[in-house]
């Protein structure tokens, strides 16, 4: 799931502007309920046939999400031919722009990012229809996605508790997880194999030693595996590393910005400012200068120019999720045949915990970062009742039935939220698929299974997971701005001698004042 952010302060801002202009204010409904479309004793949503209703659906996305979306609104439609569909798909850049300044008439259900789901259960925009979602519905869908969709008004705070409110479904699961070019890194070894006759770049001794996708590397191991092929990556103008991204670092050596209830700081934390280091060495190297570092320095951990650089096969390592199938593919209009190389995914290397040490209790975890958003449906007046049913059974239908679930994993959009669907899921991986332009391909990447470990739990002996970003557990984003601020600041990837804690020290008091500002407003 890709969405650039908007700061909540100008959100709460245009709002504020709207609700004070005196023009088509709607007020929030306290009292929504749809008993009458309601089976109490079947789950079920009935929507009368004699009873035509229009709904508006509202998402952020490519020309590709457009038409997918547009696809399911008409397999729905066609099941339910009294419900009629307005779909408006808006670019990721401008969505929660357009959402705000639509705060007075709010589509009837549209997309909420995970990330500012809390600022909207918290000021009651969205509708709380946990009376008409079942608890085995609830229990169909991932319990790390469902849960965190759930808000309590009481005490403030999301996540699933027995007086929660239910203010979305889940729409995805994004697991954005480690990959690497499996042709170019063959290739790489060939190349090195043939120029040394050293047997460590043997592709079966590289793939036992460091390519386990249920055993993940180290830091430390994936650092030398770096210091093996980058040779092979300057000769030919590549990168071993496109970039790394900052909560894998941070979530692998048990660090964090915040506390598990977003109140209180963690970057003060050792294990935080040694993720940093562990970042600012792969871009500066052990020479100290970005000429001989595993990726470009400058490119830190930006997603975008990272995925520009992956999938144009000039670095081996990158970055990718599930939504990334659609291009990978060749399943769209927008990109009609199959990329052309074999990628694979790999859990991302974890850390030695805050006494920099492996082989201890502290080690951490492989834990990625896992992104959703959930499909909400308006509590302001400028929506009936009626439509809520209507929407709420729509949202029910792509969320939590097989036939559409299973349309949008084969779109390459995401990977099933329904847990039914896990095993089906990683069989598809590996068989074939049908590219837009005709002709079947290889599932790529075949390994799907790493996504679903990913969310599967971590035991005591799993070492594969993913976590929600912070943003998740806090009233607003600021502070997740400002720290871009401060990594600039600090000179971090331009500066060689940089160190993580000297970061921290000019970003510490930033988050402790944004923390406290979101403990008064939500009276802890």
């Amino acid at each position: 799931m890709r969405i650039k952010k908007i700061l909540p302060v100008m959100v709460t801002s245009i709002v504020t502007s709207l609700f004070t202009s005196g023009c088509n204010i709607s007020r929030i409904v306290t009292d929504a309920q749809i008993d009458e479309y309601y089976n109490k004793a079947t789950g079920e949503i009935v929507i009368p046939e004699d009873k035509d209703v229009y709904i508006d659906f509202w998402t952020w996305g490519s020309t590709t999400t457009e038409a997918i979306y547009t696809n399911v609104a008409k397999k729905f439609e066609a099941k339910y031919p009294n419900i009629h569909i307005k779909y408006t798909c808006t670019p990721s850049s401008t969505y929660l722009t357009k959402l705000a300044n639509s705060s007075n008439d709010l589509p009837d259900c549209f997309f909420v990012p995970d990330t500012d789901f809390y600022y909207y259960a918290f000021n009651q925009i969205i509708w709380n229809f946990r009376d008409y979602v079942t608890n085995a519905e609830v229990d169909s869908v991932w319990d790390d996605c469902m849960a965190r969709y759930f808000y309590d008004k009481n005490t403030k705070t999301v996540g699933k508790t027995d007086d929660a409110g239910l203010y979305a479904i889940p729409k995805d699961l994004s697991v954005f997880q480690m990959a690497y070019n499996e042709t170019l890194l063959k290739a790489a070894c060939k190349e090195l194999l043939q120029q040394t006759g050293d047997a460590k770049y043997e592709w079966n001794t590289i793939k036992t030693r460091y390519l386990n996708d249920k055993s993940p590397m180290n830091w430390n191991e994936f650092r030398e595996l770096g210091a093996l092929i980058n040779p092979y990556c300057r000769n030919h103008d590549k990168y071993f590393l496109s970039h790394y991204e900052l909560y894998a670092a941070l979530y692998s050596n048990n660090a964090d910005f915040t506390t598990d209830d977003g109140s209180a700081s963690r970057v003060e934390e050792p294990q935080f400012a040694a993720a940093l280091d562990f970042l600012h060495s792969l871009g500066f190297g052990e020479g100290g200068s970005n000429k001989t570092g595993l990726m470009a320095g400058s490119s830190g951990t930006s997603t975008s120019a990272g995925y520009t650089s992956f999938v144009g096969q000039n670095s081996i390592f990158s970055w990718v999720g599930p939504w990334d199938c659609e291009t990978f593919w060749g399943v769209t209009p927008v990109k009609p045949t199959a990329i052309d190389f074999t990628i694979k995914v790999l859990p991302c290397p974890y850390g030695p915990g805050a006494d920099g040490a492996y082989g201890t209790s502290d080690d951490g975890v492989s834990s990625c970062q896992i992104g959703s958003a959930g499909y909400c449906i308006s509590g302001k007046s400028t929506t009936t009742n009626l439509q809520r049913a209507a929407s709420l059974k729509f949202l029910k239908w792509m969320s939590m039935t097989e036939e559409c679930q299973r349309d949008l994993y084969q779109s390459g959009s995401m990977f099933p939220t329904l847990k039914s669907l896990k095993d089906e899921y990683i069989e598809f991986g590996e068989g074939q698929i049908t590219q837009y332009a005709g002709g079947k391909v290889d599932v790529n990447p075949s390994n799907l299974y790493v996504f679903i470990d990913s969310v599967d739990g971590c035991s005591a002996t799993d070492r594969v997971s993913g976590r929600a970003k912070t943003q998740t557990r806090t009233l607003g984003n600021e502070w997740k701005d400002d720290w871009s601020n401060a990594v600039d600041k600090a000179n971090f990837w331009t500066n060689p001698n940089c160190k993580g804690a000297d970061v921290v020290k000019i970003y510490k008091s930033t988050l402790d004042d944004w923390l406290s500002q979101y403990n008064s407003r939500l009276g802890r």
